[in-house]
C-alpha cells in the first residue's frame, strides 16, 4: 500500500511521484497520511458541531437518514429529529454554504493531486459529511453519479476521526476499476432507479478473488479513490463510536459547460447547483 505524498514546493512541480501514479493506475486508490493539519480538522469538526447546535445557520442543507425509523428519508436539517444525529446520517453538500468545508474540498495541494489523477482541473459536484460509519454495502459511485466523461471522477474522504474495526472503517477493492462495468438495461453504467440486484450479483462474481483493503485512517489522513473502484463501509460494531469524515466527489471541470461551473481557486471549481430535493 502506497501511502505517502511528495512534498510540493512549487506550482510547476508534480504533486505525485511516478511510483504513486503507477500505484493509482494499478489499484485505483491512494492514501495521503497527515495531509491536513490538526487545526484544519478541528475547524471542520467545529463547523459541523455548530451546525447541529444551530441548524438555522444553513437552512437549505439536507440530511439523508441511514438507519432507524426514518431510514431512507431526506429531510431539511432543521426538520431532522435530534435523536437521528446519534446514528448514521449523511449531511449533504455543505460545500454550497460553508467556506470551512470548501477550504478542504478545494485545498490547493489536494486539487493539484486531483488534477493529475483526472488529467484536468477538479470540480466539486457534491460533498457528504458523515458523523458515523456508513455501513454501506460494496458499490460503485458511478451507479449513482456517473461522470460526464468515462472514468473522469475521483472521490476524496478526509478523516475527521480515528478509524478502527469498531466504528466501521471504509474498505476498497484494489484494482476493481479495471473490471468492465456492469451495464444496466438502458446500456448505461448509471442505476437510474433500476433494480440493483443483478448489478450486485455481477459485483460478487467479478470481485470474488479480490481481497478488500480496510482504511484505518487517522484525523487528517485522506483516501482518494477512482470512481470505478468498488468500496463501502464495514459494519459498525460499536454504535456509540463516531467515524466522522468529509467525502467529496469530483468531476473534471472541462467536462461541464462553463455556465454550470464556478472557479473558486487556481485550479478548483464547484458545480453550480441547488441543494438536493427532499424525499
Amino acid at each position: 500500500m502506497l501511502n505517502f505524498l511528495k512534498k510540493i514546493t512549487g506550482s510547476s512541480e508534480r504533486a505525485l511521484t511516478s511510483e504513486q501514479r503507477a500505484f493509482w493506475d494499478d489499484n485505483g486508490y491512494l492514501i495521503l497520511p497527515k495531509f491536513f493539519a490538526p487545526e484544519t480538522i478541528a475547524a471542520v469538526n467545529a463547523e459541523v458541531r455548530g451546525l447541529l447546535e444551530h441548524r438555522d445557520r444553513y437552512p437549505e442543507v439536507t440530511v439523508d437518514i441511514i438507519s432507524g425509523e426514518l431510514s431512507g428519508r431526506r429531510m431539511r436539517i432543521a426538520d431532522v429529529p435530534a435523536s437521528a444525529f446519534s446514528g448514521p446520517v449523511k449531511i449533504n453538500d455543505l460545500f454550497l454554504d460553508s467556506s470551512v468545508i470548501r477550504s478542504c474540498n478545494l485545498d490547493a495541494r489536494l486539487t493539484q493531486v486531483l488534477d493529475e489523477l483526472l488529467d484536468g482541473d477538479p470540480m466539486v459536484c457534491n460533498s457528504l459529511n458523515f458523523l458515523y460509519g456508513s455501513a454501506q454495502t460494496a458499490h460503485y459511485d458511478s451507479w449513482f453519479m456517473p461522470p460526464p466523461v468515462k472514468d473522469k471522477m475521483a472521490v476524496s474522504s478526509i478523516c475527521l476521526d480515528t478509524y478502527t474495526d469498531r466504528n466501521g472503517p471504509l474498505f476498497v477493492y484494489p484494482g476493481s476499476h479495471k473490471i468492465p462495468p456492469y451495464l444496466f438495461p438502458n446500456g448505461s453504467i448509471a442505476a437510474l432507479g433500476y433494480d440493483l440486484a443483478p448489478a450486485q450479483a455481477y459485483v460478487a462474481e467479478t470481485t470474488r478473488e479480490i481481497e478488500p483493503v480496510y482504511f484505518y485512517g487517522e484525523p487528517g489522513d485522506v483516501l482518494i479513490w477512482h470512481s470505478q473502484v468498488l468500496h463501502g463501509g464495514a459494519p459498525i460494531l460499536d454504535p456509540t463510536q463516531t467515524r466522522r469524515s468529509l467525502v467529496t466527489h469530483y468531476w473534471r471541470a472541462q467536462d461541464v459547460p462553463a455556465a454550470r461551473r464556478t472557479r473558486l481557486t487556481d485550479n478548483g471549481y464547484v458545480l453550480k447547483r441547488e441543494h438536493q430535493a427532499l424525499h
